[in-house]
């Protein structure tokens, strides 16, 4: 029997051994999305938001783009020197990446169901 289709965002996102809960806003409950965001995310808190009313792609690839932001917060340990040359930068972001995206997507089959849907 096939499975059924993931059609909504997840409510909530496991980066690492952290929980990000996703909540969606619409322009007249946030004003931080009347700035032209299409959501933002909240490190303290745990938090990311985005505009309910956004086209589903675009939802997806705004959720995308705050759980990014989210998995710098969380891996990234060292920041690279201010004049670091083209390969340290290279490598470092390559370094930030490798694992938590792994990560996010292992540890997320509704999420990565929703985000390759059609």
């Amino acid at each position: 029997m096939p499975s059924e289709k993931i059609k909504t965002c997840p409510k909530s996102v496991r980066i690492g051994v952290q929980e990000y809960e996703i909540v969606q806003h619409n322009i007249k409950q946030d004003p931080l999305l009347t700035e032209g965001n299409y959501g933002y995310t909240q490190d303290a808190r745990n938090i990311i938001v985005i505009d309910v009313d956004l086209h589903e792609s675009k939802k997806k690839v705004t959720v995308w783009h705050e759980l990014l932001h989210a998995a710098r917060f969380i891996f990234e340990n060292e920041k690279p020197k201010k004049n670091a040359d083209f390969d340290e930068l290279e490598h470092h972001f390559i370094a930030l990446w490798e694992n938590s995206l792994l990560m996010i997507l292992r540890d997320n089959p509704q999420l990565r169901e929703w985000l390759l849907n059609d």
